[in-house]
């Protein structure tokens, strides 16, 4: 009897142990919330060609990687099979595939198009010469294997040229570089990867990834146009970096996130999936308001560049130190914040400020100035038309890429409109007795777009009079304190500063409002109202907090 309750008690002890043992390490809080949060927001990432041949091409890495995938609260992954002139083997990509689709993840491919036939001459040197007939081959011969063992495949934005070589230089003749580059890649895209794509694989679909340097495209062949047109669907570079104007002046303002995903957004008309953040010279503030803009500017999904690098305690580019594993544990915390927000601004449309960019256009002297807008505390409205119906609107030197724009400009003041306009355009105006409107406000933009965040908290304040009296509001806080307003009654507040500010609002009417979300959870606000006036005090650093009033 003793023996059989002693049996009895070690089987009950074992099972204990072995219960404790799977919850604790099998139990993925993030994994659960992910799946349930699909239908607003995923998260995912990419295994390199190189992180198939050194991180997933055994078993236990491959487990390794399936349980991180788990614990960092990913559904989805990319798993590449080719970069950098290498080809990852057939049988460690279809093993993966396998592996995370029984997992319940969603899979795709990706390509990186780097060291791809032919290299470009000048540059950066590494991008394709594509009217070379290796750089044709070369590339239907990817497409053709990647698509064999994926219905998706997502190109990294490496596929532009800056090839200045004999053959290029003869086949563009009297065009523009821009010209000449946005039709070759428009054409090659159709023939050399499109084309062999859905041949070798009718379920075939192709995504298009954009970088970050929006103001740039047309002069290394990116057409978002036709390009966006012929894809089935569009992503975005969102891996802005550090930024500080005095210390690194050639960082990535955050506002540059938001604005590519909305003018995208736009442009493709539905077909804008996601934003691809990254934690190469990034430290973690920076790394989660990767996030946190990319959600802001409408991405369904953001991927998280890439497994292999992740794993790392530290890492540089371009000189900026970057802490991959500890931007990966604050975005962690983050995540379910993350889906939280994107379920508040679900299918709530942008309202405030007309910012539009034109396609294609050229900056001239304002380079992202976008962007800089953005970290004003003017709620915009990005756009790629020169028109639309909001009472206030912002133009910018890109206007001229429209010969008719002076007439446009007078059609947009005649009708009421409030219109704040350039320095620079207001030089190059063909029609100067415009600038006479009383609708009309000149912006002293200066000689670089990065200074507009040296403005100080009252030379703002006549700017935002302005734009903003149209929407019965007003707005009054420090630079580098963005404002977004969605829908009927949602108004967002992010501080990129690394200290508290406070931030006073006026709104049309107001009888109360209360904070639905902070991020991150210990962020701090004080928040009171007075009529139609609301008053948040002491708002943390690096913090985003969402509003919603009756």
């Amino acid at each position: 009897m003793r023996t059989s309750l002693k049996r009895l008690s070690g089987i009950v002890l074992f099972t204990a142990v072995t219960l404790f043992y799977s919850v604790s390490v099998w139990s993925q809080p993030l994994w659960d919330a992910a799946n349930k949060n699909k239908d607003v927001l995923r998260i995912s990432t990419l295994f390199t060609a190189q992180d198939c041949r050194d991180k997933i091409n055994t078993t236990e890495g491959l487990e390794a990687a399936v349980k991180w995938c788990k614990e960092t609260g990913l559904t989805n992954v990319f798993i590449e099979s080719f970069r950098g002139g290498y080809y990852a083997e057939k049988e460690t990509l279809i093993k993966a595939r396998d592996r995370f689709k029984k997992e319940g993840f969603d899979v795709a491919g990706c390509v990186t198009t780097v060291k791809v036939g032919k290299n470009g001459v000048g540059g950066w040197g590494q991008t394709p010469c594509y009217v070379n007939e290796s750089t044709v081959l070369e590339f239907e011969k990817i497409f053709k294997y990647t698509a064999s063992i994926f219905d998706l495949i997502m190109i990294d934005d490496f596929l532009f040229t800056e090839c200045t070589c004999e053959d290029c230089i003869a086949a563009k003749g009297d065009l523009t570089w821009a010209k000449f580059r946005s039709d070759l890649l428009v054409e090659f895209s159709r023939d050399h990867i499109l084309k062999p794509s859905k041949a070798e694989n009718p379920n075939a679909k192709v995504i298009i990834k954009y970088p970050l340097w929006y103001d740039f495209f047309q002069e290394r062949g990116y057409e978002v146009v036709r390009e966006t047109k012929d894809y089935d669907f569009t992503w975005v570079g969102t891996e802005t970096r550090d930024y500080n104007f005095d210390l690194k002046p050639g960082g990535t303002v955050q506002y540059n996130a938001f604005f590519i995903m909305r003018w995208l957004d736009g442009i493709g008309a539905g077909k804008a999936g996601g934003g691809w953040i990254d934690a190469l010279g990034t430290t973690p503030e920076f790394y989660v308001e990767q996030a946190r803009q990319t959600v802001l500017g409408n991405g369904k999904e953001i991927m998280l560049f890439h497994y292999g690098s992740l794993l790392t305690e530290t890492n540089k580019y371009d000189g900026y130190d970057g802490t991959p594993i500890k931007n990966v544990d604050k975005l962690k915390k983050e995540i379910p914040l993350l889906f939280d927000l994107a379920r508040l601004i679900k299918d709530k449309p942008l309202k405030g400020i007309y910012l539009p960019k034109l396609p294609n256009s050229e900056p001239i002297k304002e380079n992202y100035i976008f962007s800089y807008f953005g970290m004003l505390g003017l709620p915009l409205v990005p756009g790629h038309e020169l028109t639309s119906n909001h009472a206030s609107v912002i133009y910018t030197t890109h206007a001229l890429k429209d010969p008719s724009f002076s007439g446009k400009l007078a059609g947009v003041l005649n009708s009421g409109k409030q219109v704040l306009i350039t320095e620079e355009l207001a030089k190059r105006l063909t029609d100067q007795t415009l600038l006479e409107n009383k609708n009309l406000m000149v912006f002293k933009t200066g000689d670089d777009p990065k200074k507009l965040l040296k403005l100080t908290q009252a030379e703002l304040k006549p700017i935002r009079d302005k734009l903003l009296a149209p929407l019965g509001m007003k707005f009054d806080a420090p630079n580098k304190v963005s404002l977004y307003l969605l829908g009927d009654n949602t108004i967002i507040i992010e501080n990129f500063n690394d200290e508290k500010v406070d931030v006073w609002l006026e709104l049309p009417a107001v009888s109360s409002v209360q904070a639905r979300l902070t991020i991150p959870s210990d962020g701090k606000a004080v928040l009171s109202r007075n009529k139609n006036t609301v008053s948040i005090k002491d708002l943390s650093p690096r913090t985003l907090v969402l509003y919603e009033y009756r």
